[in-house]
């Protein structure tokens, strides 16, 4: 990928799919895949379906993907809508 390129991941709930990441294994991999790219590849999170992808209205739970990039030291972008 050519530097400074955007990678679109979805927090929870991806789309089309519907299938997510698992939260230690495959995010934590996502995030140093990124890391070591860090400068290179800009990560912009699509979150618009928090609270949605748990099937019980769990945000915090949805929002693991974000946590773990905040908590690994990245900076990313993020959309959502209200």
């Amino acid at each position: 990928m050519p530097e400074g390129s955007v990678v679109l991941l979805h927090a929870c709930a991806h789309n089309p799919t519907g299938m997510d990441p698992t939260p230690e294994e495959q995010w934590s991999e996502i995030s140093r895949v990124v890391k070591v790219k860090e400068g290179k590849l800009i990560p912009l999170f699509d979150c618009v379906y928090q609270g949605f992808a748990s099937g019980m209205g769990n945000a915090p739970q949805d929002a693991f993907s974000i946590r773990k990039f905040i908590d690994d030291g990245h900076y990313y972008l993020l959309a959502t809508q209200r």
